[in-house]
């Protein structure tokens, strides 16, 4: 089982969430203001110090240019790389991939109907890690709406799956166990519900805690 939490804009924010037994810590690497939880590549390699051996890094890159992509994989160095363009083709995630080893390689998709289950096969063999998001209504990439979707496509998926599978969109302390129990996910992710409220980007350690712990527990049932 893995437990991920989005997104730390903060040493403290990230080292609690780490103390509170999340494996994978996320980081949105950007321009500041162009989500409000950005933060640059010198707070990044701080927080990823200051989380690790405990927890394993997660960068997460807005860009849909490989190259761009690789070099704030070069400068911040995380454990994961984690892209969600919906530019990058399959080819683009196995040349990523194959450029930043050993840094491993984790791709966001939307779910959504009629494309999910291609989508996610024709990413077997050039990810680590497949993550199912809800679908943005703005960006042109999948993640941070606060909803869930539809959990039977992801159980698909992860039946389907020969990688890891992690389930996203929308998971909360009240509902994580039931998305657990429908889908059977390898980890699972939180980030808007375990922010604090109307602060996103600003963990709330409560929320951190009590998520990570029903978590622990449905994960335990399974």
């Amino acid at each position: 089982m893995a437990i991920q939490i989005y997104s730390m804009t903060s040493v403290p924010d990230a080292v609690a969430t780490a103390e509170a037994g999340a494996y994978l810590i996320g980081l949105v690497i950007a321009e500041p203001g162009v989500v409000a939880e950005a933060i640059g590549t010198d707070l990044a390699r701080k927080i990823l110090s200051a989380v690790r051996p405990r927890s394993r890094g997660v960068a997460l890159s807005l860009s849909d240019d490989r190259d761009e992509i690789c070099s704030m994989v070069d400068a911040v160095r995380p454990d994961v790389l984690h892209v969600v363009a919906r530019e990058i083709e399959p080819e683009d995630c196995a040349w990523i991939r194959e450029r930043i080893a050993p840094v491993m390689l984790l791709r966001a998709i939307a779910v959504r109907a009629g494309e999910t289950l291609t989508e996610a096969d024709a990413h077997q063999d050039c990810l680590d890690y497949l993550m199912l998001d809800s679908g943005a209504k703005g960006p042109p990439y999948a993640g941070a709406t606060g909803e869930t979707h539809d959990w039977s496509v992801s159980r698909t998926v992860v039946e389907r799956s020969q990688i890891p599978v992690i389930l996203a969109g929308g998971l909360s302390a009240d509902n994580v166990a039931d998305a657990i129990a429908a889908v059977k996910p390898w980890g699972v992710d939180s980030f808007t519900h375990t922010d604090m409220s109307g602060h996103r980007g600003k963990k709330d350690p409560s929320r951190v805690r009590a998520f990570v712990a029903a978590a622990r527990r449905a994960f335990a049932k399974t």
